[in-house]
């Protein structure tokens, strides 16, 4: 009866650890299951992020393409041509006509250099701004952006796996 007392305890151990490796691979599958929904969680807070950053930069790059030149060099002749009046108006102002021509004559000419300079400073910042490309702009603004938004994406990333340090300390 030894031999069968010896096969029975052996087949108790061996169900024993049956049961506790099926206990242990249970918990095993339970694990990756939680890894594998954080994962699929985390997967579609960065989709939402990327699709506003993309947004983002769609609205920059349609602002970039709606810029008209022309207004900005309408509003910079009406600046220089407003201050130019005023300076015509402060040198018929200051001029004694009972004085020298003389001064009168070089105030206006240092009036009139300056309406000289001013037109060629005008028409400098017209050929820039024409030459300006918005496409290119466009996209630079939106390289620099998703660098930016790659940063964010990792530390978002780490902030939000499971059991972090970060999350235990706040």
């Amino acid at each position: 009866m030894s031999y069968f007392e010896q096969l029975h305890t052996k087949q108790k151990h061996t169900f024993i650890l049956v049961c506790i490796n099926f206990a242990l691979f249970m918990i095993l599958f339970a694990g990756l299951g939680y890894v594998f929904w954080q994962s699929a969680t985390l997967v579609n807070r960065l989709k939402a992020d990327l699709d506003k950053a993309e947004q983002a930069i769609a609205d920059l790059q349609s602002r970039f393409q709606t810029m008209d030149t022309d207004v900005i060099v309408e509003r910079l002749v009406t600046t220089a041509t407003e201050r130019l009046g005023d300076s015509i108006t402060q040198v018929i102002e200051d001029s004694d006509f009972a004085g020298q021509v003389m001064q009168v004559s070089e105030k206006l000419d240092a009036t009139h250099d300056m309406i000289t300079k001013t037109g060629e400073a005008i028409q400098g910042i017209d050929a820039t701004v024409k030459e300006l490309d918005t496409e290119e702009m466009a996209q630079l603004v939106s390289y620099h952006i998703l660098k930016g938004l790659g940063d964010g994406f990792q530390e978002a990333a780490e902030s939000r796996k499971p059991n972090s340090p970060e999350k235990e300390d706040k």
